[in-house]
């Protein structure tokens, strides 16, 4: 296989109005007006360790949201449990079927 050379694709640059290539892609936005430039750069060391303790934080939160709902939800089928055992004793004896 022979070696290729590596080149760097290079940004087509197409003047305003003229007509796009067949199968061009491009993205626009039409209900803004102006420029919009998007800087974007690697999370450095200081953002990794807040992203990871704002994670660690969620988690947190809703391992002890969990653990609350089912609590609240044993003590909810405890309190049926017991207002059914009640109102079976103030009912009386059962009766035979007829």
């Amino acid at each position: 296989m022979a070696d290729r050379p590596t080149r760097q694709p290079e940004a087509e640059i197409i003047p305003p109005g003229a007509p796009l290539p067949a199968g061009a892609r491009v993205w626009v936005e039409s209900e803004t007006r102006g420029a919009h430039h998007v800087y974007v750069r690697p999370i450095g060391p200081v953002g990794l360790a807040l992203l990871t303790l704002a994670g660690g934080a969620i988690a947190a939160f809703l391992i002890v949201f969990l653990l609350g709902a089912a609590i609240f939800g044993l003590a909810v089928i405890g309190a049926l449990t017991l207002i059914g055992v009640i109102a079976g004793l103030l009912r009386g004896p059962t009766r035979p079927l007829r």
